[in-house]
C-alpha cells in the first residue's frame, strides 16, 4: 500500500498534534506543582523574600519565610529544641476569624490545623494566625522533604517554594525541633 502525499501530510498533522498535547500535558503538571496560588502572591514573584532560618537559646529554632531583616513575614514556624512541637504563625490575614482551620498542603498530603487569632504587635495592629502542629504533621513532613508549601485559610491561599539554597536550611529547622 503506498502513501500519497495527502496521507503523509495528515500523518505529519496528527504526529504533530500527538506532541503539541503531551507538552502542555508535561508543563501543566509542572505549572500545578510550583505555584497554585493567585498571581501576585506565590513566593516566586515576590523579590528579595525567601526562607531564613534563625536560632537561639532562648527563642529556639525559627523558619521564617519573608523579607530578610524585617517585619514582612508571610508565614514562620518556631520550635524549641528538642520539644517536637511546632507552632505556625501565618500573618497574611488581615480578616481572620477565630475557629477557622489552616489548611497546610505539600504536593498531595494536606493537613488542617485549629487556629486562634492573635494580635501582631509587629504590624501595628494586625493580626496573626496560630497554629499547634507535631514536625510529623504529614503536610509539614511534605514541606521538609520537598521545600514546598501551600497556606490557606478561608478561601485565601498562598503557595512558597524554596530555592536549592533554601532547602538545607529547612531541614536543619526540623532536625532542630527532633534533637536536644
Amino acid at each position: 500500500m503506498a502513501l500519497t502525499a495527502d496521507d503523509m501530510t495528515k500523518a505529519a498533522r496528527l504526529t504533530a498534534g500527538v506532541f503539541v498535547v503531551a507538552c502542555a500535558s508535561a508543563m501543566a503538571g509542572c505549572m500545578q506543582q510550583r505555584a497554585p496560588a493567585p498571581p501576585g502572591q506565590a513566593a516566586q514573584t515576590q523579590p528579595g523574600m525567601g526562607f531564613f532560618l534563625t536560632s537561639n537559646k532562648d527563642e529556639g529554632w525559627k523558619l521564617v519565610y519573608g523579607r530578610g531583616g524585617t517585619d514582612d513575614v508571610w508565614l514562620m514556624l518556631e520550635c524549641k529544641p528538642g520539644s517536637r512541637k511546632v507552632e505556625v504563625f501565618d500573618t497574611r490575614r488581615s480578616g481572620a476569624h477565630k475557629g477557622e482551620m489552616l489548611m497546610l498542603r505539600s504536593g498531595q498530603v494536606q493537613s488542617g490545623l485549629a487556629t486562634s487569632v492573635e494580635p501582631d504587635e509587629a504590624s501595628g495592629g494586625g493580626v496573626m494566625v496560630l497554629a499547634h502542629a507535631t514536625p510529623e504533621l504529614p503536610a509539614l513532613e511534605g514541606f521538609r522533604h520537598s521545600g514546598s508549601i501551600t497556606v490557606k485559610l478561608g478561601a485565601r491561599e498562598y503557595a512558597l517554594s524554596a530555592s536549592a539554597a533554601e532547602k538545607p536550611q529547612i531541614a536543619k529547622f526540623f532536625s532542630g525541633c527532633e534533637r536536644k
